[in-house]
């Protein structure tokens, strides 16, 4: 090897390691369905109109309309339905089908509902909602999370619904609950005298009800039946 081939190499080298720093955004997912109005916020603030088929990254951020919803189909068959007039944040994604594989959704306000994939199957405590002061842990689930403002039909707080499996839900004050199919984990926004910041509810909220896209997730994460012939 020349002297030119080891300048290369390292400069090559040295590229590399400064992009690695940088925390340049490794795609997540792409966006399978949009109805209505939607953007996307990079992580260095550039704002652009979402558009189907077009990829998300770690450290985007989608903004749904009042009444849009958007659907991602994520590189390990997982998916999520951004609701209409949400805000949520992909802030962890990697893919590499390694123990390191973590998925870290942050949902900021609105509604999301999302279906584990292949990193939930091999890494069930890799997977995280961030909702507020709420985190929430999957085991093989397809919930729906909330951040409910004052005025609404339900109570102010953050929901955790599920539709199946189950999560632990968990707060910043260390308190936790496991959440079986058709209950709700809830924290209320304001406590009334003596009662529990984390609660389990049996009653379905109000907020949830079914877009658009429901069916398709339905359709997208349904386990393949080989047919006989």
């Amino acid at each position: 090897m020349n002297r030119l081939q080891r300048i290369l190499g390292c400069f090559f080298g040295l590229v590399l390691v400064l992009c690695h720093a940088s925390g340049i955004a490794q795609e997540a997912g792409t966006i399978a369905r949009l109805s209505g109005k939607a953007s996307i916020t990079a992580a260095d603030n550039t704002t652009r109109d979402a558009k189907a088929n077009e990829g998300v990254n770690t450290g985007d951020v989608i903004t749904t309309a009042a009444g849009a919803e958007l659907l991602v189909r994520f590189k390990d068959n997982s998916t999520m339905i951004v609701r209409s007039d949400s805000k949520v944040k992909i802030s962890q994604f990697r893919f590499e089908k390694k123990s390191t594989d973590t998925v870290n959704t942050s949902l900021v306000s609105g509604t999301l509902r999302a279906v584990s994939g292949q990193i939930a199957k091999a890494q069930p405590a890799n997977v995280k909602y961030d909702a507020g002061a709420a985190t929430i842990g999957i085991r093989g689930t397809d919930i729906e999370v909330s951040i409910v403002p004052e005025g609404a039909k339900d109570r102010a707080g953050i929901y955790n619904f599920v539709h199946s499996g189950e999560t632990q839900m968990s707060l910043d004050t260390g308190e936790q609950t496991i959440v079986g199919k058709d209950l709700s984990g809830f924290a209320p926004k304001d406590l009334q005298p003596g009662e529990q910041r984390l609660q389990l509810l049996r009653d379905r909220p109000a907020f949830l009800t079914s877009g658009g896209f429901d069916a398709l997730l339905q359709q997208l994460t349904a386990p393949r039946i080989p047919m006989i012939r």
